[in-house]
């Protein structure tokens, strides 16, 4: 009996499994399936761009402006690491491209770094930096360059407190389209909001003096306010002054090239916000040659003659040259 039944289950065919899961269809699941379609092609679309050669890349980023650079920086950690390598590479071809006039209206002054070893004491002795005060002035809008950082010929000031005029008169931009008034400080006192916004343009400007793309930004938000401001003060019906020529074309191109037409002379510095309400077009550091008929620049930029002075320890009549023992 045993064997009989053995013999039986040898004879059994093995059973063969045909089950499967059923194939859910459904509103959710095909609106699902799109869904997960529509995100694989984004997906695809950044991976594409991640691997285009980083030459080509740089290449590109060369035709925006500063700030659009910048956004692009943000997007992940490869791009920032691209932008942060070549940063200098960006920012010089697109001053090239862009700002070739504003860039010698603003130009940027030496890091101490830069200067002769045998000068850099000179430049920081205490008693040239107090003979400097009527130009190391606490303005209420800028903040004094940093003399352990940047070199403090007169020159090299001039061209800092420039920079961060230029970035001061940027932020008031709306209050000036607008109309609403600047806020007043009342003198000797400091609030806080304005010694954060002077720490920050004075960072941006520090930032600028090293990294080209930055020196890019300064100059694409003053081409900028200089736009608005011409167009503001070509509106106002009581500033007589001779005005900037410039038609919507100029403004949309993204350039400085207008600027080179003939126009007012502007190298009066803004002392105080106050002088924002007629500013049309700061551009420092040129003036018009009207027997060539153009700008020449470079007219307030003597660095080197500047630094021959400290070096020759010129101080006011009566006082001894740097260097000398009391």
């Amino acid at each position: 009996m045993p064997r009989h039944i053995a013999h039986d289950s040898d004879d059994e065919e093995p059973l063969d499994d045909k089950t499967a899961a059923l194939q859910l269809r459904s509103k959710r699941t095909e609106r699902q399936k799109k869904q997960r379609v529509k995100r694989d092609r984004k997906r695809d679309a950044i991976i594409s761009l991640t691997k285009l050669p980083t030459e080509l890349i740089i290449e590109s980023l060369t035709y925006l402006q500063p700030g659009d650079v910048l956004n692009f920086s943000h997007t992940n950690r490869r791009f920032r690491s691209l932008v942060d390598a070549n940063s200098n590479v960006i920012g010089n071809a697109i001053i090239q491209q862009r700002y070739t006039l504003l860039a010698q209206c603003l130009v940027l002054p030496k890091l101490l770094t830069e200067i002769d070893a045998s000068a850099r004491p000179l430049l920081v002795d205490e008693r040239r930096q107090e003979f400097l005060g009527i130009h190391r002035k606490p303005y209420q809008h800028l903040q004094p360059p940093d003399q352990h950082f940047v070199c403090t010929c007169l020159s090299c000031i001039l061209a800092w407190n420039n920079l961060c005029v230029a970035l001061d008169f940027a932020h008031w931009q709306t209050h000036l389209d607008t109309g609403e008034p600047l806020p007043m400080i009342p003198r000797g006192t400091t609030p806080e909001w304005n010694r954060e916004l002077v720490r920050r343009n004075a960072q941006v400007v520090r930032t600028a003096l090293q990294n080209p793309l930055w020196h890019a930004r300064i100059l694409e938000m003053h081409l900028d306010s200089t736009i608005q401001a011409i167009r503001r003060q070509s509106k106002n019906k009581g500033n007589k002054r001779k005005h900037v020529e410039m038609t919507d074309e100029d403004a949309a191109r993204g350039t400085d090239a207008f600027l080179s037409k003939p126009g007012p002379l502007s190298l009066e510095f803004p002392y105080h916000r106050d002088n924002y309400h007629l500013l049309e077009a700061y551009l420092p550091n040129r003036y018009w040659k009207k027997s060539e008929e153009r700008w020449i620049y470079g007219t307030a930029v003597h660095h080197e003659r500047d630094l021959a002075y400290v070096l020759r320890g010129v101080l006011p009549a009566g006082s001894k040259p740097l260097g000398t023992v009391a």
